[in-house]
């Protein structure tokens, strides 16, 4: 089946997509001019002067610029720089997506956020298209619209069409998967590549990349010709590195300057406490979020795939080993199994808990969210 073929799941999913867009983003301008919140304290870092206050209004393109859509802008705008607070900087977010922005800016106007989020918008249907295609093709037990209704109920979504990369690093993993079990390694090599132009977290593709290469060759092909595309995988995130050395004479400063963000490969005690109530609620979620993965990674091993399973498995362990949980919800929320997972539940009843309880946190990540509070 060609992938760009709209037959009726993948149109039914599409339009799944446009009444999301619209639902979601009318919630998120209501509880923006609903609520008049205080300043969030669940961070020790917060102060007035840590974080870019905003002020209610109904300009709805402006809630989706929130904490590292503000990066992703200026990298659009002005390129890479040194520049930053408390040596933060903006050469640790990757150039595909921004640069896909400033393409798109004359789209919108020389408008960025909204180019920002035609972007974002546009891969998450992209994302969808693929994963509807994927159930299709590979998971022929499951309702082929479940697992993008899965996604769109993960409480991280509303960064699927935030001035994020997230749509756009989903859309190429899928892209990875899908002609990678299709046993058309360089298309899935180049995508991959592009994945590790986007985030970090790209590079980790090569492990599914490998593991479905030698389910399809052997493990002998791997010393063939045939695997060369396999080193197209790590082709992004070297070039990126790479520019680093040359523009600011050091191949390895993305790691360096991910200590300002609290990325510093080492755990201590304070990395467990909290400080109060809303501290504790951050907390406890970011723990669940990486559990529940690291759950659903062995459940993937087990019942849809061993490449699926080993390639959330490494994601995971690098991430818990950078020394921070935050965004724990965002992180998991692209790697697609869990999805596939979610959707092949048998219960009606588990299928709709597992829905309800994803809405919920949701509404309230949206709502911390567009208020600037902290969220993902």
């Amino acid at each position: 089946m060609p992938p760009f073929e709209l037959d009726a799941p993948v149109r039914r999913s599409l339009a799944m997509v446009a009444v999301w867009l619209v639902v979601v983003n009318l919630f998120a301008l209501l509880a923006f001019n609903r609520l008049n919140l205080a300043p969030d304290t669940s961070m020790d870092w917060m102060s007035p002067g840590s974080v870019r206050p905003v002020s209610q209004d109904w300009n709805i393109i402006d809630l989706h610029n929130r904490w590292d859509s503000y990066w992703y802008l200026e990298i659009a705008e002005n390129g890479y720089s040194l520049r930053g607070v408390k040596d933060q900087a903006n050469v640790v977010f990757f150039p595909l997506y921004p640069l896909l922005v400033r393409m798109a800016a004359p789209l919108a106007g020389a408008n960025l956020v909204l180019a920002g989020w035609m972007v974002s918008s546009v891969f998450l249907a992209l994302a969808v298209w693929m994963l509807v295609r994927l159930t299709q093709e590979f998971h022929p037990g499951i309702d082929p619209m479940r697992p993008a209704m899965f996604l769109l109920a993960y409480p991280a979504a509303f960064f699927l069409n935030a001035v994020y990369s997230e749509s756009l690093f989903l859309f190429l993993s899928l892209a990875v998967v899908l002609y990678a079990r299709r046993r058309n390694f360089l298309p899935a090599g180049v995508f991959a590549g592009l994945a590790s132009a986007t985030r970090v977290a790209g590079v980790f593709l090569f492990v599914l990349l490998l593991v479905e290469f030698i389910h399809a060759n052997g493990w002998r092909a791997l010393f063939t010709r045939r695997a060369w595309p396999l080193a197209l995988a790590s082709a992004g995130i070297l070039a990126f590195f790479a520019y680093h050395w040359i523009a600011f004479g050091d191949f390895f400063l993305y790691i360096k300057v991910q200590n300002a963000y609290g990325r510093d490969f080492a755990m201590d005690a304070s990395d467990f406490g909290f400080r109060n109530g809303p501290d504790l609620v951050v907390t406890v979620l970011d723990w669940f979020f990486i559990a529940a993965a690291a759950l659903m990674g062995l459940i993937a091993i087990l019942r849809l795939r061993l490449s699926y399973g080993l390639y959330m498995l490494v994601s995971l362990g690098i991430a818990v080993g950078s020394g921070s949980f935050l965004g724990a919800a965002r992180y998991t929320m692209v790697l697609f199994p869990i999805h596939l997972i979610g959707a092949g539940i048998g219960s009606a009843v588990g299928r709709g808990a597992w829905l309800f309880g994803s809405v919920l946190l949701l509404a309230l990540d949206i709502i911390c969210f567009v208020n600037h509070y902290w969220a993902g």
